[in-house]
């Protein structure tokens, strides 16, 4: 699933080059959801839900519904 949001992202990222000032949020939050995906780093629920809201409905809605190790309650 997070391949699957990082490209929504991504495509995100790149319509929103019309404008300057969403960038700024978009291209650090695609890149960090890359680095998750290879296993770099993790992603809390506070990002996935900025994720949902700034920059990609269905792409934050994939990243709350993954199941990481991290946020898995035993």
């Amino acid at each position: 699933m997070k391949l699957a949001a990082f490209i929504l992202s991504l495509i995100t990222t790149i319509s929103y080059g019309v404008f300057i000032i969403p960038l700024f949020w978009c291209i650090p939050m695609t890149v960090h959801i890359y680095k998750a995906y290879k296993g770099e780093t993790t992603l809390s629920v506070e990002f996935k839900v900025c994720e949902l809201l700034f920059v990609n409905l269905v792409s934050g809605i994939l990243l709350l519904v993954d199941n990481d190790e991290e946020t898995q309650t035993n």
